[in-house]
């Protein structure tokens, strides 16, 4: 079973930044990030529709307006640009920036997050040496990324919603199938997509002992926070 540090291992890290993702390294085999789009068009990574939660944006007094809950989608790169992440001096990165700074060799998976993105990221990985899986929850955008790029690794990431995960991977012509590995432990969701194969990546991982299990029951990636000390299944 390979290691999956998420957001560059939330937990330990200043979320989807460049600094989590290059400490990610030595520990993960693959990282994953989130990226949407900004007021000024550029793609941004950060996982959250608004700037609040990540960043030092606050309130402001009467006299200014609020930014605490600012959308990403309606700020610019440069409004984005003046906030800090999680009490760090990391800043939101451009996708540009962070697969400038991906380390050699190290597996990078991208969640996108809103409709439109397909062709813009496909336009910013073409050429970058490391490999890359695209990954949503939303099977217009893996759908548009198929017909774009045959080629390109796609992965369904399953929502509580989405009663055919299985049946939907395969009709987008899916490599990989993500889901809670509270569902890839009681449903039927790990035999099935192994009857197809499709590779499986489960998340959020805590404990060893929920990583063995997944690893027993059949699950190719363990998602997680923060490094995983390896059980004896095979956890690198």
């Amino acid at each position: 079973m390979r290691l999956i540090a998420h957001r560059g291992f939330a937990s330990t890290a200043p979320e989807n930044t460049v600094a989590a993702v290059k400490s990610a390294a030595q520990h993960a085999d693959a990282v994953e990030v989130d990226v949407r789009r900004c007021q000024s068009g550029e793609l941004v990574v950060i996982h959250d529709a608004t700037i609040d939660r990540v960043t030092d944006a606050v309130t402001d007094t009467d006299t200014a307006p609020a930014t605490s809950d600012a959308p990403v989608a309606t700020s610019s790169l440069t409004e984005l640009k003046t906030h800090t992440v999680l009490g760090t001096d990391e800043r939101i990165p451009t996708l540009v920036e962070l697969l400038e700074a991906l380390p050699p060799g190290l597996e990078l998976h991208l969640e996108l997050k809103e409709r439109g993105l397909a062709a813009d990221v496909l336009d910013a990985i073409d050429g970058i040496d490391n490999p890359v899986l695209l990954t949503s929850f939303l099977p217009s955008e893996l759908r548009a990324i198929r017909e774009l790029e045959p080629s390109q690794s796609i992965g369904l990431l399953v929502s509580r919603r989405l009663e055919t995960p299985v049946t939907t991977a395969v009709e987008l012509d899916c490599d990989v199938i993500g889901a809670s590995y509270w569902r890839c432990l009681t449903t039927r969701l790990v035999p099935r997509a192994k009857t197809v194969d499709l590779e499986i990546h489960a998340w959020p991982i805590k404990r060893r002992l929920t990583a063995a299990l997944l690893g027993f029951r059949g699950v190719d990636c363990a998602s997680a926070d923060r490094p995983i000390r390896a059980p004896r299944v095979g956890l690198k």
